[in-house]
């Protein structure tokens, strides 16, 4: 098995067939005209339920690497649960049925707590109401709400609304009614203010807090004192209701940092007093070892390409420059922290500067002498990020992202060469758009965000065509023609692509595909 491969990640670098602030299309890159022109190309799509993330996302650092290493589609909480609400087989889950089993079996209450709101940052009351229709259809009749008021990822005052849609729903499933409300800021602490965190939890099993009739009555009076949804303070709604003994918990946050803590107390932690006899039940897991059931435990993304290849006795290189060099090693390796056997992991240190358009180059050049002496050493893998096109990119400042791209296509101009002498087969591409997209195209303001936009390419198999650099012409009109086309793979592709340049079959739980072969 003689076979090398190397991996360049040219980071935020995407493909669009827009000129005005086209930033990779504007850049004196004779380079990847070159490659563009000479070698198999294509484009991969890196943003969106393709890479894990909600319809119509764009993609970002650490979903586009972890696909890229993996070789599946790394799924995010909020798309995950969604789709199994599309497909009925949230309502069939285990761990959500058990809790309803158990309030029925016991004849107690089914609690649910959450950030009842649209952000979807956190969750998403369509999580809520799909629990509220399991409890229905299960002819559940005690189920209360304990509703935590956003304010932070929607606007400030709009929890009337999340009301309202909530009472609908109560009306639609047969079950339910709000119980307390609180704000965020209590409810969803991740900094150890248990003065805060315990506010909530007294409201939710001693209904320790103002009362009122009814929960709009109760936002009108935090509105009437200036507080927005963020920072409601306790409120008992109507008769309320406490957590009791055989009670069942879920506690339908999606995202784990600020419902750890909740958790906590409902574990009997921090000297909690909890009822007997709970269960206890969460969206997705929020710590390892937690006392709850996961409804959406964590996903198995073990047997990467990183771990597979270590396996093989082979050789790697990981390198960037800090600002990228979690990607290359944790996420890459889809949360393994440690180098693997036989691997060689290298930071470079990311250059000070109060913003990046100051220094578009970045630490591309030391990334790039590096990454030369692993070559030269002849490892078997090489996976290396050039940061400059996503950093550059989010300063919104059009020249320096020009120039971030000139920065990586003369380090390119660099690493090839002496990639093709060693035998290298290097694949060449990025993991979401970002600089290509350097003014919006609607306000014709700065734009700073990543994209949707599909990202390149290219195959590079110097063992049958040895890089030999001419000036090439790649014309504009070749460059929309190329970066208008169907895109025909995914970034899980990636690492099923370099396994069969290894001669290697993919991991059993690896779902991409091998595209070079189409490639040549």
């Amino acid at each position: 098995m003689a076979n090398k491969v190397m991996l360049v990640i040219m980071d935020g670098w995407g493909l669009t067939s827009s000129e005005e602030g086209n930033s990779p299309l504007l850049a004196k890159t004779p380079t990847v005209d070159y490659l563009y022109a000479n070698y198999p190309k294509t484009s991969l799509t890196a943003s969106g339920l393709e890479v894990g993330l909600s319809p119509g996302e764009p993609g970002n650092s650490e979903v586009g690497h972890m696909n890229l290493g993996s070789g599946r589609v790394a799924w995010e909480n909020l798309p995950r649960i969604d789709l199994a609400i599309e497909s009925g087989e949230f309502g069939k889950n285990e761990a959500l049925l058990g809790a309803i089993e158990n309030a029925k079996k016991n004849n107690s209450t089914l609690h649910l707590i959450g950030l009842v709101s649209d952000g979807g940052v956190h969750s998403h009351i369509r999580h809520l109401f799909a629990i509220l229709e399991a409890a229905g259809k299960a002819k559940l009749s005690k189920v209360l709400v304990h509703f935590i008021t956003d304010g932070r990822d929607t606007a400030p005052q709009v929890a009337k609304s999340f009301v309202d849609q909530l009472e609908q729903a109560f009306k639609k499933y047969g079950c339910g009614q709000i119980a307390t409300m609180i704000g965020r800021y209590f409810a969803m602490d991740r900094d150890k203010n248990w003065d805060r965190q315990k506010r909530a939890f007294d409201l939710i099993t001693k209904n320790v807090g103002d009362k009122y009739e009814t929960a709009a009555a109760a936002l009108d009076a935090n509105y009437k004192k200036n507080l927005n949804d963020e920072i409601v303070e306790p409120a008992v709604i109507g008769t309320g209701g406490v957590v009791g003994e055989n009670d069942s918990i879920i506690l339908f946050n999606h995202r784990s940092d600020r419902t750890r803590q909740m958790l906590s107390l409902f574990s009997g932690e921090e000297g909690a007093q909890v009822p007997a006899g709970l269960t206890l039940v969460s969206m997705t897991q929020y710590q390892k070892d937690q006392k709850a059931t996961p409804i959406f435990p964590p996903e198995n993304l073990e047997n990467t390409l990183a771990e597979i290849l270590s396996g093989q006795e082979l050789r790697q290189f990981h390198t960037a420059e800090t600002e990228k060099y979690a990607h290359v090693t944790y996420f890459f390796k889809c949360g393994i922290e440690p180098a693997l056997k036989n691997e060689t992991d290298v930071v470079v240190p990311s250059k000070k500067s109060p913003t990046y358009d100051k220094i578009p180059e970045m630490s591309a050049p030391e990334v790039t002498e590096k990454l030369l002496g692993a070559i030269n050493e002849g490892h078997d893998f090489i996976v290396v990020n050039y940061a400059n096109g996503d950093m550059v990119g989010h300063t919104g400042v059009a020249e320096s992202a020009i120039k971030a791209c000139e920065a990586v296509d003369s380090c390119l101009a660099q690493v090839l060469p002496a990639a093709s002498q060693q035998g290298y087969k290097v694949l060449v591409t990025a993991d979401h758009g970002n600089c290509e997209m350097m003014i919006d195209p609607e306000t014709k303001q700065p734009h700073k965000e990543h994209t949707t936009n599909p990202v390149p390419l290219m195959y590079l198999d110097f063992v049958k065509k040895p890089y030999s650099f001419v000036q090439t012409e790649f014309s504009k009109d070749d460059y929309f023609q190329f970066s208008s086309g169907t895109p025909i793979g995914v970034l899980a592709d990636i690492a099923p692509s370099i396994l069969a340049n290894f001669g290697l079959e993919k991991g059993a739980e690896m779902d991409g595909m091998d595209l070079t072969v189409a490639m040549i």
